[in-house]
């Protein structure tokens, strides 16, 4: 063992020596090549699954003994792996026997009478918590169990009661700030997706107007300049060419806009005369 001819205390920690971590890896990736030498589809899926599980729940280990005993432990089954392929019945047996669930962690999950709830994934607890990615689950193989029939039963849609026009209730129109025409109901109180939305064009609303109005004031101190810059040099005229294009394409997309609000607010005004 490569971590028992460490005489004196390293002062790297065990796991980051090279002494150690390739022993491991070659340890592991021979483990793996083994695995996929077995005949077998489901003793294949079986090893891979189990081989990776143990690796990955002990690459936190930091005691060096515990360490030690889970490398003899990787060598045995290295051993048994290499017994079952060269045609020894009993090691070979004892893998049947695990890869088919009649004995092992497979076992236990089997025996399990709600089965549907540990099909997604057949490890452990603690696995689980170290691992808790769906990237890392072992799956039951669907061969070894029959799935419970679960019948499905539709709710029944009640159909909605189509309540009658009461006496008494009163409607009446509302035009807004912006010139939109509500119909509300006496008594009734207003819902709020109605004022929210309400709000929310009115800002919009608002918004547009005000940029149109700051482009105007920008066209005006355009030409101001244009004008001054004229007084003093025409060669300095030639500067100020192109700025007042841009406002006015800009005015012309939202005029159109700006018109209808106008229009809108106006008849809204003369409403509230009447």
């Amino acid at each position: 063992m490569s971590l028992q001819r460490l005489r004196y205390r390293p002062r790297r920690p065990f796991w980051q020596l090279p002494q150690h971590r390739l022993p491991v890896l070659s340890l592991y990736k021979t483990l793996l090549r083994l695995s996929k030498t077995f005949p077998n589809d489901i003793h294949k899926k079986y090893l891979y699954f189990a081989i990776r599980e143990k690796f990955r729940s002990r690459r936190y280990e930091t005691s060096v003994m515990s360490t030690i005993k889970h490398l003899k432990e990787a060598q045995e089954c290295r051993l048994t792996l290499q017994k079952a392929l060269q045609g020894d019945k009993e090691s070979f047996k004892h893998i049947d026997d695990l890869a088919w669930g009649r004995k092992g962690r497979l076992k236990k999950v089997l025996e399990v009478q709600k089965i549907h709830k540990l099909v997604y994934d057949t490890r452990t607890v603690q696995s689980r918590m170290i691992d808790p990615h769906r990237a890392y689950r072992v799956p039951l193989d669907p061969r070894l169990y029959k799935p419970p029939r679960v019948r499905f039963f539709r709710r029944k849609r009640w159909l909605k009661k189509k309540h009658k026009w009461r006496e008494g209730l009163v409607k009446y129109t509302i035009v807004t700030q912006l010139g939109y025409r509500l119909q509300r109901i006496r008594g009734w109180r207003q819902p709020t997706w109605i004022s929210m939305m309400m709000n929310k064009r009115i800002r919009q609303h608002q918004k547009r107007i005000d940029r149109f109005r700051e482009l105007e004031s920008y066209l005006e101190m355009v030409k101001g300049e244009e004008v001054m810059l004229k007084t003093l040099n025409p060669k300095l005229n030639r500067e100020m060419e192109g700025f007042d294009k841009l406002i006015i394409q800009e005015m012309i997309d939202s005029r159109k806009f700006y018109e209808n609000m106008m229009k809108r607010e106006k008849k809204a005004k003369l409403d509230d005369n009447i």
